[in-house]
């Protein structure tokens, strides 16, 4: 029969009361009550097998088996249903010669990154037609091959590809177009004949392109008024309509002295009503002076703290800049900066979102600080900007290039050396153990995590460090404390479960021994004090968190339900009380239960069963009831 199931005349008039009040708590008191209980039934365990599903750009544990085969087929089912994009099983072995855990791959559906429409990256595309050298992946070959002379000149690769004075320039600046038109030649890899006969064939193209600009040099509209829509509507039906319009705004820009008021000029065109047709041309003229290091850092301000610049790149990307607010007297950015931010909002410049997450990946990758100098202020930055791009992005998946760059970079940082050099100034393992946990926190990447745990075991193992853990070197009750806290913790920490098993095991166990060095259950026990105020005591040090998860909460637990269960336990709490009073001595012992975590269980025995219980608790050896 369960404490509150008690037949007292009262009570059952009381029920329904302390039910509903209970039930106003729950919100604040289910945080209390929650705990961590899993590792209690797998200490024994060295091998189990985590499934992981893909949903955005993180993995997820979904499940843990025991069975490697019972695992692998789960993982297929998951994967045929269809909800993740990626499902993997990872098997965890603790080897206990090394003290480490090890993790192996033994299954792996998707997880594959779909190349966006926009990313024209890592390859020369040889242009065999004047049309391949004005598409998208041959501007980006030309800036791939010639950033250097492009950032010199300030202009762009549609700059070049559409004014004749910009070609004049480049032919006669010595070698760089030769050298350039070589470097695609060799890239022709699927081509037959030699360089030499390759490099004919760019040569012809440039000069049906020299041709072509030549040929409509007179038709190019003009852009003095600095007005955009006559024009449009003037070459509508033309069927070149796209390159006399880029070369009359090319035009338009030709005298701008700098990058960054040619890119002022051409935000000024932008328009939500404008053609789809012109929309993308005003999307490639923006994303390619993106494209120049210092425009972003021209508009939006160069930080000394580099992780606060991309976290801001990251909403700049995806427009939601305005989130960011303003600082304490003036606008953050710019009204250029919000405008432009307005039309990434909209998606209205796809090209020029692109171009800005390539951005943020290379400054990700740069060999410089990213924020503080200290491992963990760098690894918060890096932590940061992932968060920031997760919340920021629907379609995660899109992300996975950058977000690989995040861990990758991570990795870097994370490393014996590193790891060592933050905790040679920590002296007692109880510091060095939180500060390992912070380090977690902010790590970015499963890997990583593991390299951070594979530093807390050893620590944990070392003879030198035992007589902290085990409260030798203080007050033994406030170590039993830290020791929770730590287990806390690591139950929270994103290690994978074999890491939070076996550090919580070995924080119970340090808890175990100091439990049975100060005998602290058994000197409650023989307190001459009732069984109630026993009870008390036992449960404000649970709710005050002096017992570890595992043997030591068990024992606490066990000798706190074997005192309730006794003849007379529930009247003795009430015994000579008012109605009201009594009332409110059951609440207060309801809420001293649950912020101790303990639940009433439906199966404990009734009150004759506890006669065994009793006697169990006056022998002298309380090690049974512990």
């Amino acid at each position: 029969m369960g404490f509150f199931n008690k037949n007292i005349p009262f009570l059952n008039a009381f029920r329904g009361k302390l039910g509903s009040i209970a039930a106003c708590r729950d919100g604040n008191s289910a945080a209390q009550s929650k705990r961590l209980t899993g590792i209690s039934l797998a200490y024994g365990v060295n091998i189990h097998y985590e499934i992981l599903g893909r949903q955005g750009s993180g993995w997820t544990i979904l499940e843990v088996k025991k069975d490697r085969d019972t695992a692998t087929k789960q993982a297929e089912q998951l994967w045929k249903s269809r909800k993740y994009t990626g499902v993997r099983v990872l098997k965890e072995s603790f080897d206990q010669a090394e003290n480490d855990v090890k993790s192996i791959e033994i299954y792996a559906r998707g997880s594959n990154r779909k190349k966006s429409k926009y990313d024209e990256t890592g390859t020369i595309s040889p242009c065999l037609t004047p049309d391949d050298l004005y598409r998208h992946d041959g501007r980006r070959s030309i800036w791939d091959l010639m950033n250097s002379s492009l950032a010199e000149w300030r202009i762009t690769p549609t700059e070049l590809l559409h004014s004749l004075d910009h070609y004049y320039r480049l032919y006669n600046a010595g070698t760089r177009l030769q050298n350039a038109v070589q470097r695609t030649a060799v890239a022709f890899e699927n081509e037959e004949g030699s360089i030499q006969e390759r490099m004919r064939k760019i040569y012809k193209v440039i000069d049906l392109s020299i041709d072509i600009m030549k040929q409509t040099k007179d038709t190019v509209p003009s852009l003095e008024t600095s007005r955009l829509a006559p024009i449009i509507v003037d070459l509508e039906e033309k069927p070149n309509k796209r390159f006399l319009l880029t070369c009359a705004i090319v035009e338009y820009l030709r005298p701008t002295i700098t990058l960054s008021d040619k890119l002022g000029r051409v935000i000024i065109f932008l328009t939500a009503s404008r053609p789809a047709w012109v929309m993308e041309i005003l999307d490639q003229l923006i994303s390619e002076y993106l494209m120049h290091e210092q425009v972003l850092f021209q508009l939006m301000g160069e930080k000394e703290d580099r992780a606060a610049f991309m976290v801001e790149l990251a909403y700049f990307q995806s427009g939601e800049l305005n989130l960011m607010g303003e600082d304490e007297s003036s606008p953050r950015f710019s009204e250029e900066v919000l405008r432009l931010n307005g039309f990434l909002a909209e998606n209205l410049l796809p090209r020029s979102a692109h171009v800005m997450l390539d951005r943020l990946k290379t400054e990700i990758e740069a060999p410089k600080p990213i924020g503080g100098s200290g491992l963990i202020e760098q690894l918060k930055g890096l932590s940061a900007i992932g968060e920031a791009l997760e919340s920021l992005h629907e379609d995660l998946h899109a992300l996975d290039h950058v977000m690989e760059g995040v861990r990758a970079r991570a990795g870097r940082l994370i490393n014996s050396q590193s790891i060592a050099d933050m905790l040679e100034s920590l002296q007692n393992p109880i510091d060095q153990v939180n500060c390992l946990l912070d380090l977690e926190a902010v790590t970015v990447g499963d890997s990583n995590k593991r390299v951070v745990a594979n530093f807390i075991l050893p620590i944990l193992s070392r003879p030198e460090y035992e007589t902290v853990f085990m409260g030798l070197d203080q007050n033994p009750m406030r170590r039993m404390a830290d020791l929770v806290s730590l287990q806390k913790r690591v139950l929270s920490a994103g290690l994978s479960e074999m890491y939070k098993r076996k550090i919580a095991a070995q924080l119970d166990q340090f808890c175990q021994i100091i439990l049975d060095n100060t005998q602290v259950l058994k000197k409650i026990h023989q307190l001459n004090i009732g069984l109630q105020d026993k009870s008390r005591k036992i449960l404000k040090m649970l709710s005050e968190d002096y017992f570890t998860d595992g043997s030591c909460r068990t024992a606490a637990e066990h000798q706190v339900r074997v005192y309730m269960r006794q003849p007379g336990f529930t009247e003795g709490l009430i015994s000579g009380m008012k109605r009201k009073d009594a009332e409110a001595e059951l609440l207060a012992f309801k809420i001293l239960l649950e912020y101790a975590g303990i639940k009433e269980q439906a199966d404990e025995p009734a009150p004759t069963e506890a006669v065994d219980e009793q006697a169990e608790l006056d022998d002298g050896d309380m090690s049974s009831a512990i």
